[in-house]
Protein backbone atom coordinates (compact mmCIF):
# COMPACT_ATOMS: atom_id res chain seq x y z
CA UNK A 1 0.00 0.00 0.00
CA UNK A 2 1.23 3.55 -1.33
CA UNK A 3 0.49 6.28 0.68
CA UNK A 4 1.40 9.46 -1.13
CA UNK A 5 2.86 12.47 0.69
CA UNK A 6 -0.52 14.87 0.11
CA UNK A 7 -2.53 11.80 2.03
CA UNK A 8 0.03 11.72 4.22
CA UNK A 9 0.13 15.03 5.37
CA UNK A 10 -3.63 15.36 5.34
CA UNK A 11 -3.92 12.22 8.01
CA UNK A 12 -0.98 14.18 9.98
CA UNK A 13 -2.97 17.39 9.91
CA UNK A 14 -5.98 15.91 10.82
CA UNK A 15 -4.53 14.26 13.93
CA UNK A 16 -2.98 16.96 15.46
CA UNK A 17 -6.39 19.31 14.90
CA UNK A 18 -7.77 16.02 17.11
CA UNK A 19 -4.97 15.96 19.38
CA UNK A 20 -5.51 19.39 19.69
CA UNK A 21 -9.29 19.69 20.39
CA UNK A 22 -9.92 15.81 21.89
CA UNK A 23 -6.66 16.27 24.30
CA UNK A 24 -6.00 19.89 24.67
CA UNK A 25 -3.03 19.90 23.49
CA UNK A 26 -1.84 23.12 22.04
CA UNK A 27 2.19 23.70 21.25
CA UNK A 28 3.41 27.32 22.02
CA UNK A 29 3.70 29.42 17.89
CA UNK A 30 5.94 28.30 16.01
CA UNK A 31 6.75 25.03 17.55
CA UNK A 32 5.74 22.73 13.98
CA UNK A 33 7.79 20.12 13.85
CA UNK A 34 11.18 21.48 15.09
CA UNK A 35 13.72 18.62 15.08
CA UNK A 36 15.65 20.43 17.23
CA UNK A 37 13.15 21.73 19.79
CA UNK A 38 11.89 18.12 19.50
CA UNK A 39 14.60 16.24 20.57
CA UNK A 40 15.76 19.01 23.46
CA UNK A 41 12.44 18.66 24.71
CA UNK A 42 12.19 14.37 24.53
CA UNK A 43 15.89 14.73 26.15
CA UNK A 44 14.84 17.46 28.75
CA UNK A 45 11.74 15.00 29.67
CA UNK A 46 13.41 11.92 30.29
CA UNK A 47 16.29 13.22 32.26
CA UNK A 48 13.82 15.59 34.46
CA UNK A 49 11.92 12.15 35.57
CA UNK A 50 14.75 9.87 35.84
CA UNK A 51 17.01 12.98 37.75
CA UNK A 52 14.58 15.03 39.20
CA UNK A 53 16.26 18.02 37.45
CA UNK A 54 13.92 20.81 36.36
CA UNK A 55 15.74 21.25 32.73
CA UNK A 56 13.40 23.89 30.32
CA UNK A 57 10.69 22.18 27.97
CA UNK A 58 7.80 23.71 25.99
CA UNK A 59 4.51 23.63 28.12
CA UNK A 60 3.49 20.84 25.46
CA UNK A 61 5.74 18.82 26.64
CA UNK A 62 5.68 18.99 30.29
CA UNK A 63 3.08 16.44 31.19
CA UNK A 64 3.58 13.69 27.84
CA UNK A 65 6.83 13.47 25.70
CA UNK A 66 6.65 15.15 22.06
CA UNK A 67 7.68 11.30 20.24
CA UNK A 68 8.17 13.30 16.95
CA UNK A 69 11.61 12.52 16.53
CA UNK A 70 10.94 8.86 17.29
CA UNK A 71 7.81 8.73 14.82
CA UNK A 72 10.24 10.42 12.07
CA UNK A 73 13.17 7.80 12.72
CA UNK A 74 10.80 4.89 12.82
CA UNK A 75 8.77 6.02 9.88
CA UNK A 76 12.02 6.34 7.67
CA UNK A 77 13.42 3.26 8.74
CA UNK A 78 9.91 1.01 7.96
CA UNK A 79 10.17 3.37 4.47
CA UNK A 80 13.67 2.44 4.12
CA UNK A 81 13.00 -1.36 4.25
CA UNK A 82 10.01 -1.01 2.73
CA UNK A 83 11.64 0.15 -0.77
CA UNK A 84 14.72 -1.90 0.05
CA UNK A 85 16.58 1.27 0.44
CA UNK A 86 18.36 0.08 3.73
CA UNK A 87 21.68 0.23 3.95
CA UNK A 88 24.44 1.19 6.70
CA UNK A 89 27.55 3.39 5.91
CA UNK A 90 30.25 4.10 7.56
CA UNK A 91 31.43 7.63 7.73
CA UNK A 92 34.91 8.65 7.39
CA UNK A 93 34.97 9.92 11.00
CA UNK A 94 32.20 8.74 13.19
CA UNK A 95 33.64 11.12 16.11
CA UNK A 96 33.61 14.57 14.23
CA UNK A 97 30.13 13.14 12.79
CA UNK A 98 28.92 13.17 16.78
CA UNK A 99 30.35 16.11 17.46
CA UNK A 100 29.17 17.64 14.40
CA UNK A 101 25.61 16.70 15.12
CA UNK A 102 25.71 18.47 18.49
CA UNK A 103 27.08 21.58 17.61
CA UNK A 104 23.88 21.84 14.80
CA UNK A 105 21.54 20.67 17.08
CA UNK A 106 22.80 23.66 19.42
CA UNK A 107 23.15 25.83 16.89
CA UNK A 108 19.90 25.78 15.85
CA UNK A 109 18.34 25.82 19.18
CA UNK A 110 20.55 28.80 19.85
CA UNK A 111 19.32 30.94 16.70
CA UNK A 112 15.98 29.01 16.41
CA UNK A 113 17.52 27.83 13.02
CA UNK A 114 14.90 25.03 12.24
CA UNK A 115 13.81 25.85 9.20
CA UNK A 116 10.62 24.89 9.45
CA UNK A 117 10.10 27.02 12.73
CA UNK A 118 11.99 29.92 10.98
CA UNK A 119 9.37 29.52 8.23
CA UNK A 120 6.65 29.84 10.48
CA UNK A 121 7.67 32.67 12.82
CA UNK A 122 8.06 34.45 9.64
CA UNK A 123 4.49 33.50 8.32
CA UNK A 124 3.46 35.13 11.65
CA UNK A 125 5.34 38.64 10.90
CA UNK A 126 9.35 37.79 12.78
CA UNK A 127 11.52 39.88 10.78
CA UNK A 128 14.66 38.58 12.16
CA UNK A 129 13.22 35.06 11.16
CA UNK A 130 13.06 36.37 7.75
CA UNK A 131 16.36 37.42 7.95
CA UNK A 132 17.50 33.77 9.44
CA UNK A 133 15.97 31.87 6.98
CA UNK A 134 17.83 33.89 4.42
CA UNK A 135 20.84 33.44 5.92
CA UNK A 136 20.26 29.80 6.23
CA UNK A 137 19.48 29.49 2.51
CA UNK A 138 22.76 31.15 1.91
CA UNK A 139 24.72 29.26 4.45
CA UNK A 140 23.76 26.02 2.39
CA UNK A 141 24.34 27.47 -0.69
CA UNK A 142 28.08 28.44 0.25
CA UNK A 143 28.49 25.40 2.19
CA UNK A 144 27.22 22.95 -0.66
CA UNK A 145 29.25 24.69 -3.38
CA UNK A 146 32.56 24.82 -1.14
CA UNK A 147 31.84 20.86 -0.76
CA UNK A 148 30.90 20.22 -4.31
CA UNK A 149 34.39 22.39 -5.56
CA UNK A 150 36.04 19.79 -2.98
CA UNK A 151 35.21 16.41 -3.53
CA UNK A 152 34.34 17.01 -7.58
Amino acid sequence: MRISPLVAGFIGGFSAALLQAFFKVSPPPAYGICIACHTRDLVNWIVNHIAGTTLGMAPVSKVFPVLTVVGIFIGALIGAFAHKEFKIKQTHNPVIGFVLGILVLNFALLMGGCPLRETIRTAYGDVIAFISLIAMFVGVIVASEVYLKKNL
